[in-house]
């Protein structure tokens, strides 16, 4: 699948409408979860044929995406019943039923039941409630061999992460920074949209 088809095809999804602020919840665009994806698979092979996981799936995209591109099984977890509902339905909207499961929990108690090769998260930035999007990486570390993992993009933040990082045991291979766009999905927010600097994370889990 071409990367402007898997866009395509993940701009097509419905999005969850209603979401927790205390939970930092802010819907990934479909041309950073489709670019994310496609450059983990043709720069480094971590999603074609591998087992992968969606870390606070929200509405799906980056599960149902890394379906589409060629994963052999993927796994959605989210702490919101309605949000499983959206990737439920999603996930029958573009025929990857077959491929993905979805699971309502918190990502602190989560248990694999199988190797898992790749996380694919976009975690709370840690704003709301400090440390949360800590507790998902080290989650993420901790049960696969790759994670994939976005963080606001701050000096003092990139530094903090990678001492963390490095003792939950794991090795940041690459950080790509990038626009994020935040909607006006919340009382406080003042405009209508609100571009934000963020850091993805490639991180490998040390043997």
């Amino acid at each position: 699948m071409r990367l402007r088809d898997l866009e395509m095809a993940l701009q097509s999804m419905e999005r969850l409408d209603e979401r927790e602020v205390s939970l930092e919840s802010y819907p990934t665009p479909a041309s950073i979860a489709a670019s994310v994806l496609f450059a983990a698979e043709m720069e480094h092979g971590d999603i074609i044929g591998k087992t992968v996981l969606d870390l606070g799936c929200g509405d799906g995209i980056f599960a149902i995406g890394a379906a589409l591109l060629g994963a052999r099984h993927v796994v959605g977890i989210d702490i919101q019943t309605k949000g499983l509902k959206v990737s439920q339905r999603n996930s029958v909207l573009l025929g990857t039923e077959g491929t993905t499961d979805w699971v309502l929990g918190d990502v602190t108690s989560v248990e694999v039941t199988e190797p898992i090769d790749t996380v694919v998260s976009n975690p709370p930035f840690g704003v709301k409630k400090r440390g949360a999007d800590l507790k998902f990486l080290g989650k993420a570390v901790s049960i696969a061999a790759v994670t994939y993992s976005m963080h606001l993009a701050i000096e003092k933040n990139r530094e903090f992460l990678k001492g963390a990082i490095e003792e939950l045991n794991g090795e940041v291979t690459q950080i790509e920074t990038f626009q994020f766009p935040i909607p006006r999905i919340y009382d406080f927010h003042k405009k209508e949209m609100h571009l934000v600097a963020v850091d993805l994370y490639r991180v490998c889990r040390r043997a």
